[in-house]
């Protein structure tokens, strides 16, 4: 080959490279551009991508040969080696053909940062292809004389080509660190102005955290206070420095309250966050173990929430749940004023709920708050939720709404996408989608909520992930609590799925009515043969798209 033919194979290289890329830069983006998240994803023994990289490279090297080598007896011209990398080719479009079938739950979002990532990694790419090119040409004279007849593996040579799939997920975290000094100078420069921007602003600053119902938490609270104010709250679960400033940059003069939820995987997360919003009030919901694979332990996941608390040194409001004793005991060494608010009386919480009658419909209640008592009616179902209503009723009667506004924004509550969202049939049966749940507390309140249907209860569940080494025995307890709630069960996946057959068999759960199978789309059509009229489904767990 002279320069011209490697330059071109290199290019043509390095568009299937990037086409073939769109996964791993998923997976590094839902990782929140985390290295240490992506490469904890490239070695889960799990991971079928990494698997098919491998095929993909191995079926496209022995077509190489085995094509190259017998054509060769016939053909003497040298361009009969092109003629190889098309079954390399035809590989890698299968390959990319398959990844883009794969319905993803939260898609690569084509982000600036994205962009530039991309542009990194196909220079890189580029550049490594030619660098496996000279590599192979080093040797060029000794592998001519030593090798092959008439020095077969010279001519060859250029097959290690076909070997670059491997090293596709080595060039995207290239990329990533690569770019990663620039991304954090431009991090730092637009927080700095969106810190500046909510500083300067009026607006009462309300912070929320916890290991789960954050976003549940959120919406109820948005609803509850446009009752009197006009409120921006950070949409879906926008719930990392980015999220929380790309919000920021709706705020206007009219908005007079800005809820932020916050998320962590690691220790300092929300005291970063915190740093940016400054809150006014803070509000902890539940903590549990979700994310202990990255915290390391519940402590950790204990001083990291309570960052929040700490941000706001001397002065603030904190509302703590009365429903969950690791929060609880957070709010034992709170020095800032702090009420609770929940369902648990026994430690005598400032706002509560009794009187709790849930069906399928929804829930009616009477809320107790400032001494005052209103009777409250939504259609969120279930007593996670009624806990939740508590948390946020404290937090707007704290801003000044009454008990009787606060009802009027309780009765107006709709269902939180994915999140025990009820979702009727034309075909007769109910489908409760609760995809986004994806901790233990969820599971158990999703099953309460199971119990309040008539007919038939289906589960459809991949397992919980993310749990470091209590995962196996925690899912072995879904098992046990699914056989307690369910009649049938359908299997998503490979991994965590035997350790839930077990917590299922263990309750004497009916065998055939364990149904195992290896994706969501196959467990869709499963339930299409088994599903009959008056049947509730419930979607419990839609794994992130880096387990599936």
């Amino acid at each position: 080959m002279d320069i011209l033919e490697v330059i071109l194979l290199a290019l043509a290289n390095t568009v299937l490279m990037f086409f073939a890329s769109f996964k791993f830069m998923q997976t590094l983006q839902q990782s929140g551009y985390d290295g240490r998240g992506y490469m904890s994803w490239l070695k889960r023994k799990d991971n079928i991508y990494m698997l098919r990289l491998a095929i993909v490279s191995i079926l496209s090297v022995l077509a190489f040969l085995i094509f190259n080598i017998a054509i060769m007896i016939f053909v003497e011209s040298r361009y009969v080696i092109y003629a190889g990398f098309a079954f390399y080719a035809v590989f890698m479009a299968v390959y990319i053909k398959k990844d883009r079938t794969v319905k993803s739950k939260v898609p690569l979002v084509k982000t600036a940062r994205v962009k530039r990532l991309l542009i990194t990694f196909v220079l890189i790419s580029f550049l490594m292809t030619l660098l496996l090119i000279a590599l192979v040409n080093l040797p060029a004279r000794l592998w001519s004389k030593e090798f092959g007849v008439d020095g077969l593996l010279y001519k060859l040579r250029y097959g290690v080509v076909c070997l670059s799939p491997l090293l596709l997920p080595v060039t995207v975290i290239s990329a990533f660190y690569v770019n990663e000094p620039f991304e954090r100078y431009n991090k730092r420069k637009y927080v700095a102005g969106c810190t500046a921007a909510l500083a300067a602003s009026d607006v009462v600053k309300i912070g929320i955290t916890g290991s789960y119902g954050k976003t549940s938490v959120k919406e109820i609270l948005a609803t509850i206070l446009s009752e009197k104010f006009s409120v921006l709250a950070t949409p879906y679960s926008y719930n990392t420095p980015m999220g929380i400033c790309k919000t920021v940059k709706r705020l206007k003069p009219t908005h007079e309250v800005f809820i932020a939820e916050m998320g962590a995987r690691n220790v300092g997360d929300i005291a970063e966050l915190a740093a940016i919003v400054r809150p006014d009030i803070a509000v902890m919901t539940g903590i549990t173990n979700q994310h202990i694979e990255t915290f390391g332990s519940i402590t950790n996941i204990k001083k990291t929430k309570y960052e929040l608390i700490e941000s706001m040194g001397d002065k603030g409001f904190a509302v703590f749940t009365s429903d969950n004793e690791n929060t609880y005991s957070l709010a034992e060494g709170c020095a800032l004023p702090h009420i609770f608010a929940g369902l648990d009386r026994t430690v005598s919480p400032e706002v509560y709920a009794d009187g709790l009658k849930i069906t399928a419909a929804g829930s009616t209640f009477t809320l107790h708050v400032g001494g005052q008592e209103v009777a409250c009616s939504t259609v969120l179902i279930g007593t996670h939720n009624v806990s939740n209503i508590c948390l946020a009723a404290a937090v707007a009667f704290r801003l000044g709404l009454t008990p009787a506004e606060i009802a009027a924004g309780v009765n107006r509550l709709k269902p939180i996408k994915h999140r025990l969202e009820t979702v009727p049939t034309d075909k007769g049966f109910t489908i409760i989608d609760d995809s986004f749940n994806s901790n233990v507390n969820g599971t158990i309140a999703a099953m309460e909520v199971l119990d309040h249907f008539s007919g038939r209860k289906i589960v459809i569940t991949p397992g919980l992930v993310e749990l470091g080494k209590i995962e196996d025995y925690e899912n072995y307890e879904l098992g046990r609590r699914l056989g307690a709630h369910a009649d049938v069960v359908i299997l998503v996946g490979k991994r965590r799925i035997d350790k839930i057959n077990e917590g299922l068999i263990s309750v004497d759960f009916p065998k055939e009515n364990i149904h195992t199978v290896k994706d969501l789309d196959s467990a869709t059509r499963l339930l299409s043969g088994l599903v009959q009229k008056g049947d509730v489904v419930i979607f419990e767990n839609d794994l992130p798209d880096k387990y599936n």
